[in-house]
């Protein structure tokens, strides 16, 4: 990740915002986990079940759902950002082939480990065909949808990867309507208008998946298009941002505004959960599927939680004690590290304590269907503590050294690049010393 400070060197504030962001992925990837422990335990249930079953923290529990919209949104933000450099600030554009590299070994490897894993060890006995097994390897289980014991939220590696390689032409598209125009304020409104489009179609999607001719949880539910608007928002961030570089003395308004009163914004995410827990036109605390207008109405507390949640950790000069004291201590910041891991991993840890698996010498069931055998505090101990030990050693033994491998063959690839460059003058100078006086 870079600075986000303008200048060329990283300020203190600075270094403290990035803690931060490594913060809030841990405790975003966290909150992934005790949603899904809560919904695999009986925590949550169908309404057809009766009030919910731990009233309160059912409710709560459901709201939590919120917790994986911040890590859309910081991926709109981050990747988009050397875009909306090169066409706001004129800076070169960035190298795609480094772009791809990146985030193709940071995605793909820790997904392809897990997927080995569970194919291996929890769906063996469900093998039946070579596509059986080259479906999730190829991204393809979200449109030829098929349950993998150990990898149901891995809807969002497709998702993620497919962002990767439609951004750029989401950026070419960008910097073409903003191409000609003078006034950076007219450049930047132009380049909003995609950004527009794709909220209004994530808005329009997560409602039309609700339509009561699909049936609850159709297979198109898990496509990424219901995720557009979370990215669309997060490549908002990233124009605002570069527009606060640009003149740092007209600071777009979010942005003062959260410098002003960071934790309103956060007063403002916890409402947005709130909304999220009560589910208006719904059954708060349970897992319904629900109407098109219950859809859209979370679907705005999704967009809401995760916006407010992230806008005062990127606005220039917000600064809160509040925020640095929860996201910046040493724990949150380590899960923010692994917590790749710890999102890829938590399932398989769920299904090994179930003893589901072919494994334990039987095709793996659901946890949906096992609800009942484990109590929600054992499981969240153990998928917490066997998580955690998984998701180091994948980050540290794996994850990390092909980081790091992939920025060692970029460096080396930049070098050669530069080489003939500086090779160049020295070459015509010593021909030139050797040439006649008069040539």
């Amino acid at each position: 990740m870079t600075a986000l400070g303008t200048g060329s060197t990283v300020g203190t504030r600075d270094k403290r915002r990035i803690a931060n962001l490594d913060g809030i992925r841990g405790l975003c990837a966290m909150v992934v986990v005790i949603t899904h422990v809560a919904f695999s335990t009986g925590v949550v249930l169908g309404s057809e079940s009766g009030p919910p079953q731990q009233g309160i923290w059912s409710i709560l529990a459901v709201g939590l759902e919120v917790g994986l919209g911040p890590f859309f949104i910081m991926s709109g933000l981050f990747l988009y950002k050397p875009f909306a450099r090169r066409t706001l600030l004129g800076s070169g554009k960035p190298e795609l082939g480094a772009f791809f590299l990146r985030r193709g070994l940071r995605l793909m490897p820790g997904y392809w480990l897990l997927t080995a894993f569970c194919l291996l060890f929890l769906n063996f006995s469900s093998i039946h065909s070579v596509w059986y097994v080259l479906r999730p390897i190829l991204l393809m289980q979200d449109y030829d949808f098929v349950w993998y014991a150990g990898m149901d939220p891995t809807w969002t590696i497709p998702t993620e990867a497919q962002f990767y390689l439609v951004l750029p032409l989401l950026a070419a598209l960008m910097h073409w309507l903003a191409k000609g125009v003078d006034d950076p304020a007219r450049k930047a409104r132009r380049m909003v208008i995609p950004l527009v489009v794709m909220v209004v179609a994530g808005f329009a999607f997560a409602g039309y998946m609700h339509m009561e001719h699909l049936g609850p949880w159709p297979p198109e539910f898990w496509w990424p298009f219901s995720r557009l608007g979370l990215f669309g928002v997060g490549m908002w961030l990233a124009i605002l941002s570069v527009r606060a570089e640009q003149s740092p003395e007209r600071v777009p308004s979010l942005y003062r505004a959260a410098a002003k009163r960071p934790n309103l914004f956060w007063v403002g995410a916890l409402a947005a959960y709130l909304l999220a827990c009560s589910a208006p036109l719904g059954h708060p605390g349970t897992w319904d599927y629900g109407t098109p207008q219950f859809a859209m109405i979370q679907h705005v507390a999704f967009l809401a939680f995760a916006f407010l949640l992230m806008v005062p950790l990127v606005a220039p000069k917000a600064e809160s004690r509040l925020m640095d004291s929860v996201l910046s201590n040493g724990p949150t910041r380590f899960l923010g590290r692994i917590s790749y891991g710890v999102y890829l991993w938590h399932f398989v840890v769920m299904y090994l304590w179930f003893q589901s698996g072919s494994i334990f010498g039987a095709p793996p069931v659901p946890a949906g269907m096992l609800i009942g055998t484990v109590g929600f505090w054992e499981m969240l101990a153990v998928v917490i503590a066997g998580t955690l030990v998984i998701a180091s050693l994948s980050y540290y033994f794996f994850e990390r050294p092909l980081m790091n491998l992939g920025e060692r063959v970029i460096e080396r690839r930049r070098a050669r690049a530069a080489a003939p460059a500086a090779v160049t003058p020295q070459v015509a100078e010593k021909k030139d010393d050797r040439q006649p006086a008069s040539v």
